[in-house]
């Protein structure tokens, strides 16, 4: 079992995460429906991470970059 699982890592991977993306997708549908001022607050953490990104990108960008030596 374990080298089945192993040989086919991908297929279990993607059935996990298929698996909490729906349910996510389930408990963010049901929150926004029961809650309205939620899908602000989603709205701002989305917003966060995504800047997130973008520091996270420009500094490894950054550190990536040949030092001058002169």
């Amino acid at each position: 079992m374990v080298k089945f699982i192993h040989r086919n890592m991908a297929f279990v991977v993607a059935m996990v995460m298929t698996a909490l993306a729906i349910a996510g997708y389930n408990a963010i549908s049901l929150l926004v429906r029961h809650h309205h001022a939620a899908l602000h607050d989603i709205h701002r953490a989305v917003s966060v991470l995504v800047l997130f990104g973008v520091f996270y990108v420009v500094v490894r960008y950054v550190q990536a970059l040949p030092e001058d030596a002169d």
